[in-house]
C-alpha cells in the first residue's frame, strides 16, 4: 500500500502549475535524447501527416514517407526542447513519472503521530485463532472479535467437531466475564491475559484500506441429528467365507455347500439366540425404543452383544420378533408365527431384513 502511494502520488509545499512546466522543461533539456523528441513529437501531433509536416517545416529537404523513414532520422539534432516549448502538457508527461500532487498538510490526514499509515482512528474488528498450529479436532480455535466500548465480545467459528465443541465451552468457561457457553465477553483490559496465557495468533483479515471496513461474522456447523438413531448396520451374507467364519468361531462344522452352510448357520442362530434372549429382554425392558421408517447411513449401533460374531443377526432376530404395531419395541409382545431358524434363514439370504432405524424415548 505504501508503495503504491509513493509511485502514484508526490507531496509538496508551493508547487503551482507554472513551476511544474518550468520544472519539466528543465528536465526534458538535461535529458534530451531520440527516444525523447520521438515521444513529444507524437503525443503534441496527430497522425503521420502532422508529424511529417512538422519536421519537414524545420527540414524542408528531408525525405520521409513512413513512420519507420521518421524513426530512422537522428530526431535529437534535428529538434530541440525549444520546438516544443508551447507544448506544456506534452512536456509534463515526458518528464514527470508522478504527476498527481498533494500538499505535504495533506498528509497529517493519513498517519499518526508517529507517522505511520493511518486511515482508521481505531480498528473494531480483529480474529483470535486459539493454537494456531493444532486441528480443530485438537484444541485449534478461531474467534472473531468485536469491540464495543470497552468490551470484547468473542464469536467462535465451530465446525462438527465434539472435541473443538469442548475446548470452545472450556475456553469461555476461564475467560468469559459475561457470556454462553460458546460466545463470550470480556473487558479489554484482560484480552492481554489470553495472550500471556494462552499460544495465540492475532489477525486482520478485514482490513482493506481501499474497501469499507466491514465486522468479522462467524459460522456455526449444525449437526443434523440431534437425537441419536439406533440402528442395525448389518447386511445378509452373501460368500461362502461369512458363513464359514460365523460357524468356525462357535466351533461349528465348516465343509458343505452353500446351502448346507446357510442351514447350518441359522440353526447356530437360533441356538444362540435362546441364550441371548433373557440379557436382550433385561435390557430393552429398561430401554424403551420405537422404530422410525427413515433408515439411518450410519446408525448409532446398540451396546449389546458387542463380543458376539453373530451380534446383528441376534439382534435383528430379537427387535423384529418384539415390535408391537412394528414400531414399539416391547418384550412383553412376541411374534411367534415364524421360528426363529426360519428367521435367521431368511435374513441371512436377505428374504427379510430389519428396516429403518430406532429413537430411544
Amino acid at each position: 500500500m505504501l508503495e503504491q502511494v509513493g509511485h502514484g502520488v508526490y507531496f509538496a509545499d508551493e508547487v503551482n502549475y507554472d513551476r511544474i512546466v518550468k520544472l519539466a522543461r528543465k528536465y526534458v533539456s538535461t535529458h534530451w535524447s531520440h527516444e525523447r523528441a520521438w515521444n513529444l513529437l507524437r503525443s503534441s501531433r496527430s497522425g503521420f501527416s502532422e508529424l511529417r509536416a512538422f519536421v519537414k517545416q524545420k527540414h524542408p529537404k528531408l525525405k520521409i514517407g513512413s513512420y519507420d523513414d521518421m524513426n530512422d532520422l537522428d530526431l535529437a539534432n534535428l529538434l530541440s526542447v525549444g520546438d516544443f516549448m508551447e507544448e506544456e502538457q506534452s512536456l509534463v508527461l515526458e518528464a514527470l513519472c508522478c504527476r498527481n500532487f498533494r500538499k505535504v498538510s495533506a498528509l497529517r490526514g493519513l498517519t499518526d503521530d508517529r507517522h505511520r499509515l493511518r486511515f482508521r482512528d481505531r480498528i473494531d474488528w480483529f480474529e483470535l485463532v486459539v493454537n494456531p498450529n493444532r486441528t480443530h479436532d485438537c484444541g485449534q480455535m478461531k474467534y472473531s472479535c468485536g469491540v464495543h466500548g470497552n468490551t470484547v465480545h468473542f464469536e467462535p467459528e465451530l465446525v462438527a467437531s465434539v472435541s473443538q465443541r469442548k475446548f470452545a465451552r472450556a475456553f469461555a468457561r476461564e475467560y468469559r466475564t459475561i457470556g454462553g457457553d460458546y460466545c463470550f465477553a470480556m473487558p479489554v483490559t484482560q484480552v492481554q491475559e489470553i495472550l500471556d496465557n494462552e499460544e495465540v495468533t492475532l489477525r486482520f483479515n478485514n482490513v482493506r484500506y481501499l474497501q469499507r471496513l466491514s465486522p468479522l461474522h462467524s459460522t456455526a456447523r449444525l449437526r443434523k441429528e440431534q437425537i441419536p438413531r439406533f440402528g442395525i448396520s448389518w447386511r445378509k451374507m452373501e460368500t461362502l467365507d461369512q458363513f464359514r467364519d460365523a460357524l468356525r468361531t462357535h466351533g461349528w462344522k465348516i465343509s458343505g455347500r452353500k446351502s448346507d452352510l446357510i442351514k447350518r448357520t441359522a440353526k447356530l442362530a437360533a441356538e444362540r439366540y435362546a441364550e441371548v434372549v433373557p440379557v436382550l429382554s433385561e435390557w430393552f425392558s429398561d430401554q424403551r425404543y420405537v422404530r422410525v421408517p427413515n433408515a439411518q447411513r450410519f446408525p448409532t449401533p446398540f451396546p449389546l452383544l458387542e463380543d458376539e460374531s453373530l451380534q446383528n443377526l441376534l439382534l435383528s432376530m430379537f427387535l423384529m420378533r418384539h415390535l408391537r404395531g412394528n414400531t414399539v419395541v416391547d418384550v412383553n409382545h412376541e411374534n411367534q408365527s415364524v421360528q426363529p431358524e426360519d428367521m435367521a434363514e431368511a435374513l441371512l439370504v436377505g428374504k427379510t431384513e430389519l428396516k429403518g432405524c430406532f429413537l430411544k424415548v
